[in-house]
């Protein structure tokens, strides 16, 4: 098996131009890669300076390596996307030293609920339940994420694998 595998090709398509792409697995690096081999902005096309397998005819290879590719950008989102805003299955603790009642608490949101002035959202309040079954109610202000909840990595990750953006 060669180092990269290419289990993906689509295309971009914007207002005027199209990008047309390949996705490949770096089974070495452990990292998807996009690589963009022709454009309508310019006449020709650019080769992957690698040697490559192909497996897009092969259906269950393309699964294989589809899940691959999903397993590493799980590992990717966090540093993609930075920090991004609490949801729903966010595990969180409660931080802010000034908050009594529920000091260094851990607990997963069931329900955020934003609070807007003139269309800003200007405070949210996070809704969760703790490990003894105690509801608890706090500011988003108050909190550190703990671990991102699964909906929203699976979501990106899936983007990233088939090669849309992610924001």
């Amino acid at each position: 098996m060669k180092r990269f595998i290419a289990y993906y090709g689509g295309e971009n398509n914007y207002y005027n131009d199209s990008d047309f792409y390949t996705m490949f697995v770096d089974t070495k690096e452990k990292k998807v890669i996009k690589h963009i081999w022709g454009s309508t902005r310019f006449g020709g096309s650019v080769e992957f300076p690698h040697e490559y397998d192909d497996v897009r005819s092969d259906l269950k290879e393309v699964e294989k390596y589809e899940e691959l590719a999903t397993e590493y950008a799980i590992n990717d989102v966090p540093r993609r996307l930075g920090s991004f805003d609490l949801e729903e299955g966010d595990v969180v603790k409660v931080t802010n030293p000034r908050v009594r009642k529920f000091k260094d608490e851990t607990f997963k949101i069931e329900e955020v609920r934003a609070f807007k002035k003139y269309g800003r959202v200007i405070s949210e309040t996070l809704i969760g339940i703790n490990e003894t079954g105690e509801t608890i109610k706090t500011s988003a202000s108050n909190v550190e994420i703990v671990k991102h909840g699964r909906y929203k990595t699976l979501r990106v990750a899936r983007r990233i694998v088939v090669g849309l953006s992610i924001n």
